[in-house]
């Protein structure tokens, strides 16, 4: 199996540029162990509050530092330094193996940043450049994860899929250029096998378009401050265009077998050369590893959905005391007990229901994985898939379509609108009910499509299927809606951002500074 050997090889190089070196002599950023014991609690607290993905925490995490920190003067490896303290303090970064040279490498970036920034205000005035601020930041915060945790093992895995995709489909988009097709393919290969979100995508394209901006971006900068919109706007309209999530359907089951290789060879990496010619091996891992992954689909489905039951619950118990109660018991004047428990009890249990049903494959998937691994790395292609661009409808067929879209979207919500007013629910507990309905849809759907994920085999429809998905669609997609926009105003999230974290991380640098002066102090007796 020469293909596997090149993937090995290839790694092999790869693996030697994600160590980071320790030059001779050079310090390693160390933090105080109860400061970090602290920083890390409140971590923990927070990622429960702020529901996100496990893969993107610590990008989000230097996101929410560096946003908080963007603004504290020009000083700008004092801000890379404090930067990754934070990382080590919150056990996004290990202690005491991060070399000094990391803070000046981040402190670039966020000169680098800070001067696109100042330049879009100068030159688009204040309002336009706020309406820019998080983007800005969230590119840099893809980039200083880049510098403190490179993954240049992942990118030759997307390399290898990729190529994997470009010889087993072929793209039917009459208006798309070659160039188009091909960065179609990479990054449906990212979102699927990566996993990569909007801002990760966001900076892959700029990437590509731009090296300049990686290698030298003073060339580029006056450019990019000159034409940022435009540069934003060529840049969304790839991630948004009509044939993404065609081809990443067609991705993911290459996807998850892409992760159970990589997890086989990355099991035992020096001695995985004697995968290469020991097919039965080779088969007994890839077995191995995805009994290990179901087991691990399984706790960490266990861990997203008690996430998901907490952060359903206190926001709706919030949101219970400060608009339900209030607006039954001073407007309407009159209270509703089981108004009150079902919109607090019901949710919860909702998510619970659906947990439930969750399964993880089964053996006769694992069969279908072996298989098409066998395939991928001794070179079968077999027939080539033709992904088409979406149907093109005239105005009229899609006007009447959407009409009886809508239609059908509002029925499902008019029917427990009746029963809940013929129970006696206020208008407003109607409504945190149908918001709460459709969030936990929603999350659920998320919860569902993560266990999926190391499915191969395709999904059979059935008759119950289909009338169950269109009657859930409509409370799916006003949840995922509402979880989005939610995520923005999240009180949790803004008390812990403004009048928590910010004091807590100030006072937890104030006893850093001390207790490394008490040292210095306590050294100066030996």
């Amino acid at each position: 199996m020469q293909r596997l050997a090149i993937l090995l090889e290839k790694l092999n190089i790869a693996d030697q540029r994600d160590k980071i070196v320790k030059k001779e002599g050079e310090e390693l950023v160390k933090v105080n162990v109860m400061t970090s014991a602290v920083a890390f609690m409140y971590e923990k607290i927070r990622t429960v509050v702020d529901y996100n993905e496990e893969h993107l925490l610590r990008k989000s995490a230097i996101f929410r530092i560096l946003k908080r920190r963007f603004l504290e003067g020009d000083d700008y490896y004092k801000i890379a330094e404090n930067l990754i303290k934070e990382m080590i303090s919150a056990k996004y970064l290990e202690n005491n193996k991060i070399p000094e040279t990391i803070i000046i490498e981040i402190a670039k970036v966020i000169e680098k940043y800070d001067l696109l920034y100042t330049g879009i205000k100068e030159q688009k005035g204040l309002k336009r450049s706020m309406k820019l601020y998080d983007w800005v930041i969230q590119l840099a915060s893809v980039e200083i994860e880049e510098i403190v945790a490179p993954a240049n093992k992942e990118r030759v895995m997307v390399r290898f899929m990729y190529d994997e995709i470009q010889s087993r489909s072929e793209i039917v988009c009459k208006d798309m250029t070659v160039d188009e097709k091909n960065l179609q393919i990479f990054l449906a290969v990212n979102r699927s096998l990566v996993k990569s979100d909007k801002p990760m995508l966001e900076y892959l394209i700029l990437k590509l378009w731009y090296p300049d901006w990686v290698n030298d971006y003073q060339v580029f900068l006056p450019k990019f401050i000159d034409e940022v919109l435009n540069i934003r706007k060529d840049i969304d309209a790839q991630i948004n265009h009509r044939m993404a999530n065609r081809l990443l359907k067609f991705c993911r089951p290459y996807a998850t077998m892409m992760i159970i290789l990589r997890e086989v060879i990355y099991a035992d990496f020096k001695n995985a050369s004697k995968l290469i010619n020991d097919i039965p091996l080779l088969e007994s891992k890839i077995r191995e590893v995805c009994q290990e992954k179901y087991k691990e689909t399984k706790k960490r489905l266990k861990t997203q959905i008690v996430r998901a039951i907490i952060y359903v619950f206190l926001t709706k118990m919030l949101l219970a005391l400060i608009l339900e109660v209030p607006f039954d018991y001073y407007i309407l004047q009159s209270f509703n007990w089981l108004a009150i428990i079902v919109n607090v009890t019901f949710p919860p249990l909702l998510m619970i229901l659906i947990a439930s049903t969750i399964r993880t494959p089964s053996e006769k998937n694992t069969k279908v994985m072996i298989n098409g691994l066998h395939a991928i790395l001794t070179g079968k292609v077999g027939e080539i898939k033709y992904i088409k661009e979406p149907k093109k409808r005239s105005w009229f067929t899609w006007g009447v379509f959407n009409i009886v879209y809508v239609i059908t979207f509002l029925v499902p919500f008019l029917f427990i609108i009746y029963f809940l007013d013929k129970i006696e629910f206020s208008i407003m507990s109607i409504g945190l009910f149908l918001v709460f309905l459709s969030i936990v849809s929603f999350f659920g759907v998320r919860i569902r499509n993560s266990a999926r994920e190391l499915y191969v085999l395709k999904k059979r429809d059935n008759i119950f299927g289909e009338i169950f998905d269109f009657a859930t669609l409509p409370f799916i997609r006003l949840g995922r809606f509402l979880s989005l926009n939610f995520s923005k105003i999240n009180i949790f999230v803004f008390i812990l951002d403004f009048l928590i974290e910010a004091p807590l991380k100030i006072i937890l640098q104030a006893i850093e500074e001390w207790l490394s002066f008490f040292k210095e102090k306590k050294e100066d007796l030996y």
